[in-house]
């Protein structure tokens, strides 16, 4: 402010002394309009002094009402324009320091907060409360500011900012909650202060900041980071969206305060938000990393780098919990970190609400729990490069990774529809860390984390993002020694098209120096891969557990109803390249009231087969199978001379062989009660057979030649000429009939009539047979006899054969 003296000495031209006096008298009159106190407090009121410490306006407030080591101050208006301090100059054994604005205007604070020793700071304005690109705070203690209408003791006392006592009731209790009125008035944070040269992480001012393994609170309406920074080392941060009438729990923590929101029905919202291109970044980095937690209706987080919480040292990262009634939404190249970059466990994101949508290069990093009622939703990428030569991009999704010797974290999704798109994805790895400018590589040797999702409805990848650079889809993999995460999915429908798929994978990165004292190709195993639904379609998509020279993860599919591939899809197992060694995975389908269908020629295939090490196995259990050839290496290297790859074959096929060694083939079994494999599975002869060289020459009867017929007849018979209709008037007719239980069958008859024809069109020679007795059961014919009539009677007993009966006899070819 100092140029205001400089002003003021030349326009009245006086001596120093007065020009001192007149500045003194200008801040103390601004002072009274920025800072008044009121008279609630009686004779413990405040004392505000304006002073001015080497050229810096500063507004002492002293005085206030003294309980144990709780300090009140109660203003008529509290605000602070930029280049001014508002200094609370209390005594050392102060624990809390509790202000509240009674007046009908809004708090705007855009110059310091300061107070003594390590006193916490409590601001309550129910009008609400804006922070300034300048603002910042100079306190050893906790923040907290809140649009609260009183602060709740321990007692049952309350020190109301709407309904101030003449003569208050103040405690020497603690804290134990924020309850808000009528109205929940909003908080916005727009700073972007550097107190003595401060910077976050990204570099820029550090905003609000208080002191190391502090706690730093926003608790009011809609709360809203808007180009603003709020920094808490090692601390915790809480931002809190409540409506009207909500009573918030206060409680004394290491670190601070917690705050609590049980019982509360109503929320409002969160934003964290650019403004003028200045990303909103919440940083609690340390050398364990702090903790966030944020309860709203919707949140959003829309802005680059806006929340960082890991460790720099060995130590676990903090933690990340967002609960929102309706939904989440990380947007514009937004990024939830609890990454660890040194030896320490990467924290934990938990997140609550009844829709997550992440699009647009938004990320989640770190251990993921996410609970969506229901829906989870990722979209898309951003178009900023990170590479040198621009071809990727930066993908939307949820990450987790380790870069060192400790286990990435996992990532647990519970929802009930999870849709990820244009190369969005979803992925656990152990890392390597890479500089691109001198290509070194030093790989992790922890674990990658374990990737776990339930979506009680459906799961659908689709597509890879529009340059066709990133795939859309569940990945879980490892880049060096470590071994890869397990993949688990269960669902009631499983859809993966146009290009998307779900991977676990061990596969080194090309063309780069690693530092590392192994061997780089010495990969550890790929994870498996563990999927339940009631339906599964590939459509041009892929289920692959791949691995260079560890070994291939396994494949377990259990599907209720179908599982359906189309259009060049994969589910593959296979291991090793060229020059690297690797034994081809397990792929176990089980779809024992099932069925497997593959289109005709669209070569979609199941493989577990391997480079130069052994083939893997395939078992598929279903109730039929449709579309598939399985096929043995040699009969892949016949179709396919030069690579031996089943992937260049038009049909679909199963195989389980070594490309290069024909002596370390896997093994395919296909349990199918409704097929046989070897025979309803192979591909159909393109030669047509002539049938006339398949049926046996007529007998020789003395001499001449006999003609021989082939007669199949179904219900109704054949016509003896093919120009006749099939059912003619002279076939044999034999109607299905129905039996009682109780009836009996008698060996002489049945209980329909059995009518032949003697001569065609001849209807009035037929003569029918009587009907007996309804028999019991069905008992097969032994044979017939002729009756008088010379009609055609089916036995259940075989009559012996008499001389004259001698037409009962079969006669063969060579009688005479």
């Amino acid at each position: 402010m100092s140029r205001y003296r400089s002003s003021w000495c030349w326009e009245l031209g006086i001596v120093s002394t007065l020009a001192i006096a007149g500045v003194l008298t200008f801040y103390e009159s601004f002072a009274l309009a920025q800072i008044q106190k009121d008279d609630t407090l009686g004779s413990e009121s405040s004392i505000i002094t304006p002073k001015l410490i080497n050229g810096q306006p500063i507004d002492q407030i002293d005085g206030g009402a003294v309980r144990g080591t709780n300090l009140f101050h109660s203003f008529e208006q509290f605000s602070v324009s930029a280049g001014r301090t508002a200094y609370f100059n209390n005594a050392r054994d102060i624990q809390n320091i509790i202000s509240r604005v009674t007046g009908n205007s809004i708090s705007n604070i855009d110059g310091i907060l300061k107070a003594n020793s390590t006193a916490n700071l409590f601001l309550i304005n129910p009008n609400g409360i804006v922070f300034g690109p300048n603002a910042s705070l100079n306190i050893g203690g906790s923040f907290v500011a809140s649009t609260a209408s009183s602060l709740n003791f321990a007692d049952g006392t309350k020190f109301s900012a709407t309904s101030p006592q003449t003569t208050p009731l103040l405690t020497v209790s603690v804290p134990i909650g924020l309850q808000f009125g009528a109205t929940a008035a909003p908080i916005r944070n727009q700073s972007q202060a550097e107190p003595d040269g401060a910077v976050n992480i990204f570099g820029q001012g550090v905003g609000l900041q208080v002191h190391q393994g502090k706690t730093l609170a926003l608790i009011g309406g809609d709360i809203t980071l808007n180009g603003g920074n709020i920094t808490a080392k090692d601390g915790s941060v809480e931002l809190g969206s409540v409506a009207d009438n909500s009573l918030v729990s206060l409680s004394p923590t290491n670190q601070g305060w917690a705050f609590g929101y049980e019982g509360i029905p109503n929320f409002q919202n969160i934003e964290l938000i650019k403004s003028n291109q200045i990303s909103s970044t919440i940083d609690t980095h340390g050398d364990s990393g702090g903790n966030i937690q944020m309860q709203g209706r919707n949140v959003r987080i829309a802005g680059s780098f806006l929340i960082l919480v890991y460790p720099l040292q060995d130590q676990s990262g903090g933690n990340v919990t967002l609960n929102a009634s309706d939904s989440v939404v990380v947007e514009q190249d937004a990024q939830l970190f609890t990454q660890s970059f040194s030896t320490g466990n990467s924290g934990n994101i938990n997140i609550t609400t009844k829709k997550l949508v992440v699009r647009d290069g938004g990320q989640l990093q770190g251990q993921l729990t996410i609970n969506a009622s229901d829906s989870v939703e990722l979209i898309g990428g951003t178009s900023i490069p990170v590479s040198l030569d621009g071809s990727d991009l930066i993908s939307s999704g949820l990450f987790s990774a380790t870069y060192g010797d400790k286990n990435a974290g996992n990532i647990t999704i519970n929802t009930g529809k999870l849709r990820i798109q244009g190369g969005a994805r979803i992925s656990t790895t152990s890392e390597s860390i890479y500089g691109y400018f001198s290509n070194e590589v030093i790989p992790a040797t922890g674990k990658a984390g374990n990737l776990t999702v339930n979506a009680s409805e459906s799961v659908e990848l689709i597509g890879t993002s529009p340059n066709g650079s990133m795939m859309s889809g569940l990945f879980s993999g490892t880049e060096g020694p470590g071994d890869g995460g397990n993949l688990t999915l269960t669902t009631g429908r499983l859809m993966i098209k146009n290009g998307a798929t779900i991977s676990v994978s061990s596969q080194a990165r090309k063309n780069v120096i690693y530092i590392y004292d192994g061997n780089p190709n010495d990969l550890g195993k790929a994870g498996d891969l563990n999927i339940t639904t009631r339906s599964l379609l590939l459509d041009k998509g892929t289920l692959t557990s791949n691995s260079e020279s560890g070994g291939g993860g396994d494949i377990t599919l259990q599907v209720r109803d179908l599982l359906l591939m189309r259009r060049e899809s994969k589910i593959t197992t296979n291991a090793g390249t060229t020059g690297l060694s690797g034994d081809g995975g397990n792929i176990t389908i089980k779809a024992p009231n099932g069925f497997l269908v593959a289109a005709p020629l669209e070569n979609s295939d199941i493989t577990a087969n391997a480079f130069s090490g052994s083939g893997g196995k395939i078992a598929i259990t279903a109730k039929n199978i449709f579309g598939f050839a399985p096929r043995t290496r040699a009969e892949v290297e016949r179709l396919d001379l030069k690579e031996i790859n089943p992937n260049n074959l038009p049909t679909s096929d199963i195989t389980a062989f070594s490309q290069q060694n024909p002596s370390l083939s896997g093994t395919v079994q296909i349990n199918s009660p409704d097929v046989d494999p070897s025979k309803g599975l192979v591909q159909l002869p393109v030669n047509i057979v002539d049938a006339s060289q398949q049926i046996v020459a007529g007998c020789n009867s003395g001499g001449k030649i006999a003609r021989s017929s082939f007669i199949a007849t179904g219900r109704g018979g054949l016509a003896p000429d093919p120009t006749e209709p099939l059912i003619a008037d002279d076939a044999v007719l034999a109607d299905w009939i129905t039996l009682e239980p109780e009836s009996k069958n008698r060996a002489s008859g049945i209980h329909k009539r059995v009518v032949v024809h003697k001569q065609r069109n001849t209807e009035e020679n037929s003569h029918e047979v009587n009907s007996v007795n309804e028999p019991t059961q069905i008992v097969e014919a032994q044979g017939w006899v002729m009756d008088a009539n010379g009609n055609v009677v089916l036995v259940a007993q075989v009559p012996t054969a008499s001389p004259h009966n001698s037409s009962l006899v079969a006669t063969s070819c060579d009688a005479k």
